[in-house]
């Protein structure tokens, strides 16, 4: 540390240790005397002014005109309002009268009305015109015959709407192309060279139908009956002849020619049938319809039975 430093230090210290000696020791000071509370004073009564509030020194202006009178009352209705003239008293409505159902041009009750809620109206005579597909049936007639294509139309009578029952007359026409194995028979059969060859078969049927409504715009209807056949069957033999042939462009080769080889045809062979179909009005006295049945027709010289399913579709009206 400086010296220097220490040497104030030092003389700091002799100078104020005489002071520190000289001061009195020290006195507590007394404690405080007791003083009484305060008593507890009223508060101050109110006083009234000395003076009372200035009155008013002037009453308030008087109106010295009166409001003005009307002269003039307001006008009268010269005329009274009119009158309107009183209702009649209420009159209950009669109650309608009893239903009468509907009488057909005959004079006899109908259910016609059943028929035109569904869309189809009723008529004695309805003609029907259609056409569709032959599905052979069987191994016998499968052998000898494929699918083919079919044409008909047919004739309704239906005595009396009340009764959902007629008679239907129903004519078509099939035609069936035979299979290899028919033409293979047939060749040996003739001795020729049969390279072609179907069968047509046409007839008619007599059948009963009943309608039965299904929903409010269709109906169904099933049928069967009997009915008479005709299957005429004509082969045609192929020869190949040596000639030109174009096709893109023309070379030297041979072509199949056809000829009639043979022409059968059986008599009257009775059948059966049954089935069911669907009607849809198409507007008017029209309606559509779609129907398939089971054919069953009896072959000559005690041959069985040819079975198909025609599947028909065509319009009614």
């Amino acid at each position: 540390m400086n010296p220097n430093r220490l040497c104030a230090l030092g003389t700091a210290l002799v100078l104020v240790a005489p002071a520190l000696a000289q001061q009195p020791p020290y006195q507590a000071p007394p404690p405080p005397q007791y003083q009484p509370p305060v008593q507890y004073q009223p508060p101050a009564q109110y006083q009234p002014p000395a003076q009372a509030p200035p009155q008013y020194q002037q009453a308030p202006p008087q109106y010295q005109q009166a409001p003005p009178q009307y002269q003039q009352a307001p006008p009268q209705y010269q005329q009274a309002p009119p009158q309107y003239p009183q209702a009649p008293p209420y009159a209950v409505p009669p109650p309608p009268p009893p239903y009468q159902p509907y009488q057909s041009p005959s004079g006899s009750p109908s259910t016609a009305h059943t028929q035109s809620q569904q869309g189809i109206t009723y008529h004695p005579f309805r003609m029907w015109l259609g056409g569709g597909y032959s599905i052979t049936q069987g191994s016998t007639v499968k052998d000898l015959l494929n699918d083919g294509g079919m044409g008909g139309l047919g004739i309704a009578w239906f005595p009396t709407a009340s009764i959902p029952f007629g008679i239907r007359v129903d004519g078509s026409y099939t035609s069936h192309s035979q299979t290899n194995h028919a033409l293979d028979l047939a060749s040996q059969s003739t001795g020729q060279q049969i390279g072609d060859g179907y069968t047509d078969i046409y007839g008619g049927d007599v059948d009963a139908e009943i309608d039965l409504p299904l929903g409010t715009r269709s109906r169904e209807y099933f049928f069967g009956g009997v009915g008479w056949y005709r299957e005429r069957t004509t082969l045609k033999s192929v020869t190949y002849q040596q000639g030109t042939i174009c096709w893109f462009y023309c070379y030297p080769g041979y072509y199949p020619v056809y000829s009639t080889a043979q022409v059968s045809t059986t008599g009257w062979l009775p059948s059966w049938n049954a089935g069911i179909g669907f009607e849809f009005p198409l507007g008017g006295s029209a309606s559509f319809f779609l129907d398939g049945r089971f054919l069953r027709i009896k072959q000559p010289n005690n041959g069985g039975y040819w079975d198909f399913i025609p599947i028909r579709a065509g319009i009614r009206f």
